[in-house]
């Protein structure tokens, strides 16, 4: 039996905002490994909560477990291969996802973990099974970091997967899906991942390193097979593309409008995209064919910052134009906005905060600017003393772990609340709320984020 393990989660969307759905990449892990006759097992922690006691005790069966990371639940990680290596004799333990994948020898000096999988990770830990099942030496399996006979040996990196259509539907079956929800509210929605990759590189995020720089996408017909699989085999009404960025290849987005409307499937769905990758012409097929929501990475209002610290490569008047347009063909609008970075000053996070009202997208999201592992920000404040903590617990992105020229920490905290109660506490985005009779949703945003106990602003 191999076991999947997600460990719990201290993120500010999971335990501030309630906000639970299923890990696409573990489910992808299994499926992967069931195709090729192994018995799998998930264990979404996040979900199900199991104390370490109890979760060695539902796996105490499995030959190899596997543990997924990302930065605020390494610590995490790490506290259950501990556990499990020491009440299980003979049991392999793998970590894998994008934090190790950019820091694997601090995973791997610790006794209790055998082996990395870096970057991508089906094929290599198939490979890595396989070889276990048979108890062959892992020497070869490109993408494993692994140690043997005291050693630790590196096999290089594995090359992405090209044809993303090869890959097996994810294995929700192995999900308990009945414990997944959005503010409280019982899921309906599906994530999916139509395309993995990205050429912008931004600084201050690690995909493009982790999933490449190079643009990979699944064909029109095989997403659009996994829609109607998803509300065939689980009901499915609607489908969260979790695409870096979907719209970059527009003739495909066009074909997968086409293709789901040919069908005639009654599903509506979401995705991001960047607003210099979008048209009013493909956002009218997108509405046409379901799209309800986008997501765009605004980020800032002041545009050096865009463009010499971020490296976002996009303007203002794109951003505009993207949102106005969406908003005109009927569909909703979310907005990130990022705060914190070293050289702003309070006046330029009040531009990006007023500049986020004047836009009046339908929701806004606003995080501290955090300098994840294997981002070029990471390695920046690492060399020049910026980091103000590497516990990784507090690298959730609602709170401050790199230094500002100009605020503290806790004044950082305090403006990241202040631009949270701005945007949702408007007399007009309260009564548009009303009159689309989302005020249920919106009055949970408001409660989760600013009136809840013991949040990091007192």
């Amino acid at each position: 039996m191999i076991t999947l393990v997600n460990p719990l989660s201290n993120t500010e969307t999971i335990s501030k905002i309630d906000f639970k759905t299923p890990p696409i990449g573990l489910a992808y892990l299994a499926s992967v490994l069931r195709e090729n006759s192994y018995k799998v097992r998930i264990v979404d922690n996040v979900v199900e909560k199991l104390s370490l006691n109890e979760l060695v005790k539902k796996i105490k069966n499995s030959a190899v477990v596997g543990i997924t990371t990302t930065t605020p639940t390494f610590n995490t990680a790490l506290k259950y291969a501990k556990k499990i290596k020491s009440a299980l004799e003979n049991v392999f333990v793998i970590l894998g996802g994008i934090h190790v994948s950019f820091m694997p020898y601090s995973a791997l000096k610790h006794e209790y973990v055998d082996a990395v999988c870096i970057g991508e990770g089906e094929y290599t830990l198939l490979e890595a099974v396989e070889r276990l099942d048979k108890e062959k030496s892992l020497e070869g399996v490109r993408g494993l970091i692994y140690k043997e006979n005291g050693r630790i040996i590196d096999n290089g990196k594995r090359e992405f997967i090209q044809n993303l259509d090869e890959l097996p539907f994810p294995a929700y079956d192995l999900l308990p899906l009945e414990k997944y929800s959005v503010l409280g509210q019982k899921l309906e929605h599906f994530p999916m991942m139509s395309s993995r990759g990205c050429p912008f590189g931004c600084r201050y995020c690690a995909s493009s390193l982790f999933m490449g720089r190079r643009f990979r996408a699944r064909s029109a017909e095989n997403v659009v097979d996994e829609i109607e699989w998803l509300q065939d085999k689980f009901g499915a009404r609607y489908v969260g593309f979790g695409d870096d960025t979907f719209t970059l290849n527009k003739k495909r987005v066009l074909k997968i409008c086409e293709e789901i409307k040919r069908r005639g499937l009654d599903v509506e769905w979401s995705c991001s995209s960047r607003v210099d990758t979008i048209d009013g012409e493909t956002i009218k097929k997108m509405k046409s064919a379901g799209c309800n929501c986008i997501y765009y990475g605004v980020e800032s209002a002041n545009q050096k910052i865009l463009n010499e610290y971020y490296r976002k490569r996009i303007s203002l008047e794109q951003v505009k134009d993207a949102v106005k347009k969406t908003k005109e063909h009927g569909i909703l609008t979310v907005c990130s906005f990022i705060i914190g970075a070293p050289m702003e000053t309070r006046e330029d996070m009040m531009k990006t905060l007023k500049f986020s009202i004047k836009l009046n997208p339908d929701y806004a999201q606003y995080s501290i600017l955090t300098p994840y592992p294997g981002t070029e920000i990471y390695k920046e404040a690492k060399e020049k003393g910026w980091l103000l903590t590497e516990n990784f617990d507090e690298y959730t992105c609602g709170k401050p772990v790199l230094k500002n020229f100009y605020l503290t920490p806790k004044e950082i905290s305090r403006f990241l609340r202040y631009c949270y109660m701005r945007f949702y506490l408007r007399p007009k985005f309260i009564w548009k709320e009303i009159k689309n009779k989302n005020i249920k949703i919106a009055f949970e945003i408001v409660k989760r984020l600013l009136f809840r106990r013991g949040g990091e602003n007192g």
